[in-house]
C-alpha cells in the first residue's frame, strides 16, 4: 500500500515537469515582429505572465494578442511587478517572438510603455 502511494505522489508530481518546453520551441526568435495594441488584461500567474492586447489592423478590425513571458518570480527578481507597471487600457509596443503555429501570440522580446519606457525582456534578441 506504501508502494502505491508513494508511486502515485511521484507520477503526480512529475507530469507538469514533463509538460514544461523550451520557449524557442514554440515561439519563433529569428523572426521578430513588432504589435501595437491596447493592453486589456494581465495574468500575473505561475508558470509564466501573459499579457492580453487587442490590435487593431488596417481595416479596423480588432483581435486579441496573448504576449507570454516568463514567471512572476523571475519579474520581481528585478524589480518588476504587477503593481503599477502595466495599467490596463494604455497602449503599448512589443516586440516579440511570434507563435510558431501562425496563432495571435508570442513571447515578449521587449516592451515600450505608454510612457515611452522601454524594458528588454529576452537578452540577446538580436543574436541569430
Amino acid at each position: 500500500m506504501r508502494f502505491a502511494f508513494v508511486a502515485a505522489a511521484m507520477f503526480a508530481t512529475a507530469v507538469p515537469v514533463l509538460a514544461h518546453h523550451a520557449s524557442q520551441a514554440e515561439f519563433d526568435k529569428n523572426s521578430p515582429k513588432t504589435i501595437v495594441g491596447v493592453l486589456t488584461r494581465v495574468q500575473w500567474t505561475n508558470p509564466h505572465v501573459r499579457w492580453y492586447l487587442d490590435i487593431k489592423d488596417d481595416k479596423g478590425e480588432v483581435s486579441t494578442w496573448m504576449i507570454q513571458g516568463s514567471g512572476p518570480g523571475a519579474y520581481k527578481a528585478n524589480g518588476i511587478s504587477a503593481a503599477g507597471v502595466f495599467p490596463i487600457g494604455g497602449t503599448y509596443k512589443a516586440l516579440i517572438a511570434p507563435a510558431r503555429d501562425g496563432s495571435n501570440g508570442g513571447y515578449i522580446m521587449s516592451w515600450t510603455l505608454p510612457d515611452g519606457t522601454k524594458m528588454d525582456f529576452w537578452l540577446n534578441y538580436g543574436d541569430k
